[in-house]
């Protein structure tokens, strides 16, 4: 384990050692490395944190008033470079400003802002699937009991650092924002450039590629992958890698990471056939001895629905299941 965080280190440089003076931008990345450059600035990752005046959020939410069943009301007001908030109870009003958007929008955005000295997560997210607002993922379900609770979730410096860390591009402990780029940017992966100049042609391994992902993405809680996650905590079908190592085709491959099906450059791809193709990679001989039974990998049928379901572990939230396995009680016709 002590090699495999120094080969991490090496790739990514902790935090609080270089900043401003080796962060250049990924503009200085095109040249070399121009469809990489395009990909990613097209990208979801690229969009993780912005602020908020730069997305959709401002008018999604001024036009979908919420009220609890409290009588507490929120009110938002476009305002410069920010998102005014006023909530309401009878004459109590407390205002606050949500400068900062977490979340591509893909499945949600969560507002973020400062007050009083402190970050604060807002207790109202918008839900893309759904479009409409409801209550953030992590907050309490029981209506707010006080105008400072329906502000929201008020984040230690460690959390919110953490939060800033995996979102955003050259956050410094604190958190310090000055040297920040909002959106997950080339350095944020690969280092400063001047580090990753040094260590160019450095490779990770597949257990340390997916722990490289999990920094973000989530790790497991303990290091025995051999439990059912899904099963212990049904929410962390979010993260990916906690599914993914727990899994025999991860445990016996010694070769499966996430970069095997995802370009971490682009979106996941969608088409089922992508990941047919990448199943068969692996399974090719499987194909001769499965022809008369009932998996469908013979003929190239998709294999998400009978190995890597779809779930829903909160509402508006779904997630594609990485702990690959067999399914029980899969109708044969209708898993496809």
């Amino acid at each position: 384990m002590p090699r495999l965080w120094q080969r991490l280190t090496l790739l990514f440089v902790a935090a609080g050692k270089c900043f401003a003076a080796d962060y250049v931008g990924p503009d200085k990345c095109r040249s070399c490395h121009p469809a990489e450059f395009a990909a990613q600035s097209h990208s979801r990752h690229n969009s993780a944190l912005r602020p908020i005046a730069d997305t959709p959020l401002p008018s999604l939410l001024a036009e979908s008033p919420v009220q609890e069943r409290s009588g507490i009301a929120f009110e938002y007001t476009p305002g410069p470079g920010s998102l005014l908030l006023a909530i309401r109870q009878g004459r109590k009003r407390l205002e606050a400003r949500l400068d900062w958007a977490f979340g591509s929008g893909a499945q949600a955005y969560t507002p973020v802002g400062f007050r009083e000295g402190s970050y604060f997560e807002h207790r109202v997210s918008f839900y893309t699937s759904a479009g409409r607002p409801a209550r953030t993922l992590g907050h309490p379900g029981e209506a707010s009991r006080s105008l400072e609770s329906a502000l929201g979730l008020v984040q230690s410096p460690e959390t919110i650092y953490r939060c800033f860390n995996c979102h955003a591009t050259g956050v410094a402990p604190g958190p310090d924002l000055s040297t920040m780029r909002a959106g997950v940017s080339c350095e944020r992966c690969h280092g400063p450039a001047s580090e990753h100049l040094k260590n160019e042609g450095s490779r990770l391994k597949a257990d340390a590629s997916v722990q490289f992902c999990a920094q973000c993405h989530r790790s497991p809680a303990s290091a025995d992958h051999s439990l059912a996650p899904e099963v212990k905590d049904p929410l962390s079908i979010r993260f990916q890698p906690v599914g993914l190592m727990a899994s025999k085709c991860f445990q016996k491959s010694g070769a499966l990471s996430c970069v095997s099906c995802h370009d971490p450059h682009e979106d996941a791809r969608r088409e089922p056939d992508f990941y047919v193709a990448k199943c068969v990679s692996c399974h090719a001989g499987a194909t001769a001895k499965l022809t008369s039974s009932a998996c469908g990998i013979a003929k190239r049928e998709n294999c998400l629905p009978c190995h890597m379901q779809r779930r829903t572990p909160a509402e508006y939230l779904s997630f594609t299941d990485h702990r690959i396995r067999i399914y029980e009680n899969i109708p044969r016709n209708s898993a496809r």
